[in-house]
């Protein structure tokens, strides 16, 4: 009844309405549009993917559907971004990866680049490899762990690392910096309402749009040993598995 007095259309009942309705909301983003046609297709085969996987599993809040065409499009509008000022061998890190935003939709905007997905509940991390895949992502790899337990006995070394309603802002470049063996840069969606109550200052901040996004310089927290190297980095994309426990990742350097 409050959606309606206020103007807005009531919730498809149907599942196949409610998806038709959201595809054709995220095909009218901006950032959507700019994608080739590979790409826009990997974008909405992850929200038909999300949909069918929900519907049975909870890793997306259902009330908040509505707003799912939003994250979608700051999630693109973010991987366009780190398309923007990567590199062939620039490798991202996704801190709270949940249902795959922004982590999927970056490897779907840029399926060259190696995405590592770091979520710590695995009914989500089976959604995050199962979507991985449907969508032929092969350098896209989920990581079932903590991110404190995964930072005291392994690292990273991406060059961007992302988070996306994650943990409060101010302990998100700490936790990136332990989690990453070389410097990277972070970004962080942000609301102009964090902005307004954090007082973050305009040369912190890239705006795309409607879209706000922090960014800062992350050092790794700790001392690298002299000569480690990422064995991923050197791997044949075939040759990653996905695995529940940190240990048992192959390519990622051990402190």
């Amino acid at each position: 009844r409050e959606r309606l007095l206020a103007g807005a259309p009531p919730p498809p009942s149907r599942p196949e309405v409610l998806e038709g309705a959201l595809l054709e909301r995220c095909l009218e983003e901006e950032a959507v549009q700019l994608l080739d046609a590979a790409a826009k297709e990997r974008v909405l085969g992850y929200v038909r993917a999300l949909l069918r996987y929900n519907a049975r599993t909870n890793v997306y809040a259902r009330s908040s559907y509505d707003k799912l065409p939003f994250h979608v499009a700051d999630s693109v509008t973010l991987g366009l971004m780190i398309s923007e000022a990567a590199t062939p061998s620039s490798s991202v890190l996704d801190l709270g990866s949940g249902s795959g935003l922004p982590s999927l939709l970056l490897a779907a905007v840029n399926p060259q680049m190696h995405v590592y997905a770091l979520e710590s509940k695995s009914r989500k991390t089976r959604f995050l490899a199962q979507a991985g895949a449907e969508l032929r992502l092969p350098l896209y790899t989920p990581i079932t762990a903590n991110v404190h337990e995964f930072a005291r006995v392994s690292f990273v070394d991406a060059d961007f690392v992302t988070a996306k309603a994650f943990k409060p802002l101010p302990e998100v470049a700490p936790i990136a910096a332990a989690c990453v063996g070389r410097r990277a840069l972070l970004h962080v969606p942000v609301s102009e309402a964090q902005v307004r109550d954090i007082s973050l200052a305009e040369s912190q901040l890239l705006r795309r749009g409607r879209f706000v996004y922090y960014r800062e310089a992350v050092v790794p927290a700790r001392s690298l040993v002299k000569g480690e190297t990422l064995v991923a980095e050197a791997r044949a994309p075939q040759q990653l598995r996905i695995d529940s426990t940190v240990s048992s990742f192959p390519f990622f350097n051990q402190k």
